[in-house]
């Protein structure tokens, strides 16, 4: 049976619509900020709440020069928010029984076994034994020594030696050939030291590879990517979607941006061909609608279509829980608020003075200025996409989720 909607129900509810939509008018200012600045060229903000979409925009240009719009269908490269997938694949296999979070990796792989440690004297490197072997739980939680050369200045000559300092280390054709290569390098420092961040994914990636018997793309794909129909979600991007990958930028005077070509930095990668590399530690592209699917997950304690399970509750609680301790996470030699779990940061008492998540919420980000935040105890997700380098934009992401979350509260 039909029944008609009086008029002055409708109007309230469109009332109600734009007063929420209104809420969000910082976000548009913030972001438009950034483009009218010349910051960026243009971003995606997506945000998700008790299971609905409540904000869904794209601002400025995906391709500045040719003037080509920004749109929520844009991809971006995700860089380091590639870790926590990988980590959740790994994670798939730890919850069959294949491997434990606590078995030493060189169990699987052998050369990890006559492993040394770096120390820098003055002016000198001394080598000196392991304490004890690198477990899989050092590696989800990056304490296991496996660092990179932006974290130890002092062992820059090191890591070049072993080629281990190139972006996205395009210098490898395989996993299995960096890993091998990262086996021989001495570590940072001893195992379960502190957090240090790095390679360490890729030897999760490696891993992944060794125990299921596929590549680290096949395994993804088959589930991960298919299973939450995470359709452009890539390692190498087919030719019929490389012109939605977002172009990216950086300042060359206050009042212009430059486009960030492969002379500058190797930022192609998406468009190459596949040669069998795939970068657990940074390697993804993906849009925000993708992404927003595997976070949607998360928080749904590992359920997604039709009660099917990516992971169990109890592994998920694994995998959001403090691995630290007393220690805090140390990101471009800076001590954060917060601690980290088996493959993401996770907000502290301390912590909650950044953006205002709830205690316990967990986040990440990528180096070309995007970033992720899951808000359990709001039933809330954000995602803001930008891209530009360097790296400076943390402050800018923080207060959009400051932002979001004010929002939301104020909805009460």
């Amino acid at each position: 049976m039909f029944y008609r909607i009086p008029t002055f129900v409708i109007c309230l509810l469109v009332f109600v619509q734009v007063l929420f939509a209104q809420d969000f008018h910082t976000i548009d200012s913030t972001i438009e900020k950034q483009i009218q600045q010349h910051k960026v060229s243009g971003a995606v903000a997506m945000i998700i709440h008790k299971n609905k979409v409540v904000f869904d925009k794209a601002y400025g240009y995906a391709d500045y020069a040719n003037q080509q719009p920004m749109t929520t269908e844009s991809i971006f490269r995700i860089a380091s928010q590639t870790k926590a997938i990988v980590s959740v694949a790994f994670l798939q296999l730890v919850e069959a029984g294949k491997i434990g979070l606590d078995e030493s990796v060189e169990k699987y792989i052998p050369a990890f076994q006559s492993q040394q440690v770096a120390v820098v004297e003055k002016d000198s490197i001394k080598l000196v034994a392991k304490n004890r072997s690198i477990t899989i739980r050092d590696l989800l939680s990056h304490q296991s020594g496996i660092s990179s050369s932006d974290e130890y200045p002092k062992l820059k000559k090191l890591f070049a030696q072993y080629q281990l300092d190139r972006p996205l280390n395009t210098a490898f054709n395989s996993l299995e050939e960096e890993v091998n290569q990262i086996a021989k390098m001495p570590l940072a420092h001893q195992p379960g030291d502190r957090f240090s961040y790095g390679l360490s994914t890729n030897v999760i990636g490696r891993l992944i590879e060794i125990v299921s018997g596929e590549s680290l793309d096949n395994y993804l794909v088959k589930h991960i990517f298919t299973p939450l129909q995470m359709k452009d979600t890539y390692f190498y991007l087919p030719k019929e979607k490389q012109s939605r990958l977002v172009k990216v930028y950086m300042n060359k005077k206050a009042d212009s941006l430059l486009e960030v070509t492969a002379d500058i930095y190797p930022i192609n990668y998406p468009n190459a061909e596949n040669k069998g590399y795939y970068s657990a530690i940074g390697g993804l592209v993906s849009t925000t609608h993708d992404y927003a699917k595997f976070l949607t997950c998360l928080l749904a304690d590992g359920i997604y279509s039709k009660n099917k399970k990516l992971l169990k509750k109890e592994t998920i609680d694994g995998f959001t829980s403090n691995q630290l301790g007393e220690k805090t996470f140390i990101f471009g030699g800076m001590k954060s608020l917060n601690n980290f779990g088996l493959g993401v940061g996770l907000t502290t008492k301390q912590g909650i003075i950044l953006n205002n998540a709830s205690e316990g919420s967990f986040f990440w980000g990528g180096a070309f200025n995007t970033a992720y935040m899951v808000d359990k105890k709001r039933n809330l997700i954000t995602l803001f996409y930008f891209q530009r380098v360097p790296f400076d934009l943390p402050p800018v992401l923080s207060g959009l989720e400051k932002q979001t979350i004010r929002a939301i509260d104020q909805q009460k």
